[in-house]
């Protein structure tokens, strides 16, 4: 699911601005809730948010 890893990378890219870090990742989150909806991911949606959810917080440490 490397491509979910890249899709979340972009996101994160695109909504970046100074400051509302919690607004970004609610921003986000959203917007990959949409995806799971979108392509039918069959995983559970609590698993799903908790990986979206660490993915985030790691990504915001490496990227910015």
């Amino acid at each position: 699911m490397k491509w979910l890893w890249d899709i979340l990378k972009l996101l994160m890219i695109l909504v970046e601005r100074p400051g509302e870090g919690e607004k970004k990742k609610k921003e986000v989150i959203e917007l990959m809730d949409e995806l799971y909806d979108e392509l039918n991911i069959q995983i559970p949606r609590e698993v799903y948010h908790s990986i979206v959810n660490v993915a985030i917080d790691y990504l915001a440490l490496v990227l910015f």
